[in-house]
């Protein structure tokens, strides 16, 4: 089966469970002893495009959707800087008191500003927006100054490579181009440090060991994936996971937000079925 149709199938397969497990009330049964039993949901987010045109449904969510869902994260969780997020992964002495979210963006369309921004300035939300540097100023992508204009008002911005290739296909010499060369582009432009980095596509099998050290030996201070995961404690700084949003129902939304999908039986079944 190619890939495109299992992802479509599991995602029907995904949008019925959803369906099964939020209007039975077994989603609020899980949040409520969840929080009763003092498990925090620490968690980041992932969006690409925020449009209302007919644009790839795998990346793209509609303006109305995407304010419905940023309403319900205001409401629900902190919402809060990647950093702060980071620095609780990596400091064992930072705790936080509620269920949060950091939200990102990966790409940097230009609906990131034309659409995603005015939203989330409405609630005075931070995000982070990681570029590939070399689509810069391209038609339908971030322009300097858009990027410039976000920086101002809360959105920070992390490297997304320089041409986006799947890294593990790529030249030792050519990796340090991609990493290095990305960082120094966007530094430039927003005349200020980028500490964090996203792994193209970022999957387990589009970065490894090495990719990770000559992220760290560029000077980041973090690195991300699109693995499923929430956020521990004492996690790898360089393998943060992120949890991917579609253009979906709310009641799917609160649904893949609410942290059942990564515990017991149903973390079990995505790793089984390749779908972290």
């Amino acid at each position: 089966m190619a890939t495109e149709t299992k992802y479509r199938l599991f995602w029907v397969m995904g949008t019925v469970i959803s369906f099964m497990l939020y209007f039975s009330g077994i989603v609020a049964l899980y949040s409520f002893l969840r929080r009763k039993s003092n498990r925090l949901l620490v968690r980041i987010i992932t969006y690409h495009r925020i449009d209302d045109g007919r644009r790839n449904p795998n990346i793209t969510v509609s303006k109305d959707n995407f304010q419905k869902q940023i309403k319900f994260l205001k409401e629900k969780f902190s919402v809060v800087a990647l950093s702060e997020i980071v620095n609780y992964a990596k400091d064992k002495n930072i705790a936080l008191s509620c269920d949060t979210v950091a939200i990102t963006f990966d790409d940097g369309f230009e609906d990131n500003f034309t659409n995603a921004f005015k939203i989330l300035r409405s609630y005075a939300l931070p995000a982070c927006v990681f570029l590939v540097s070399g689509s810069i100023g391209n038609k339908g992508m971030l322009s300097q100054i858009e990027i410039q204009e976000m920086f101002k008002n809360n959105i920070t911005f992390g490297s997304h490579t320089v041409d986006h290739p799947n890294l593990t296909e790529v030249s030792t010499q050519n990796l340090e181009n991609e990493i290095k060369n990305s960082k120094a582009a966007i530094s430039e432009i927003i005349n200020s440090e980028v500490e964090f980095f996203a792994y193209p596509k970022g999957k387990k099998n589009n970065f490894n060991e090495e990719i990770k050290m000559l992220v760290k030996d560029a000077g980041y201070q973090a690195a991300f994936t699109t693995e499923n995961k929430d956020i521990k404690k004492n996690a790898d700084p360089f393998e943060l996971g992120r949890i991917g949003i579609r253009n979906c129902p709310m009641f799917v939304f609160k649904t893949r937000i609410s942290g059942i999908f990564e515990c017991g039986f149903f973390s079990f079944l995505r790793n089984h079925l390749k779908l972290t």
